[in-house]
């Protein structure tokens, strides 16, 4: 079994249990980012997302554009960050 195997999962379910009170701002993100990249890790991206932007809400605010300027971003994670930040 892998460090990252049934990451996803617990995750999740950790939200499910006590909402996102106890989360950093990574692991927020990694929440988001499960919905755009299935069935990937993507703990890495979000890490490389809040070094770059700083914040979750300053992911959620970037254009599209300046998103994908982080490797792994591509267009349909990009709109869907944004998508968030709008809601």
């Amino acid at each position: 079994m892998t460090t990252h195997e049934g990451h996803r999962q617990r995750l999740r379910r950790r939200f499910l249990l006590e909402g996102l009170d106890n989360f950093d701002e990574v692991q927020v993100l990694e929440l988001l980012l499960f919905y755009a990249i299935p069935r990937q890790d993507v703990s890495e991206l979000a890490h490389a997302l809040i070094k770059r932007f700083g914040t979750v809400r300053s992911v959620l605010t970037a254009k599209p554009s300046e998103l994908m300027e982080v490797s792994g971003v591509g267009r349909r994670t990009a709109e869907w960050l944004t998508r968030m930040g709008e809601a």
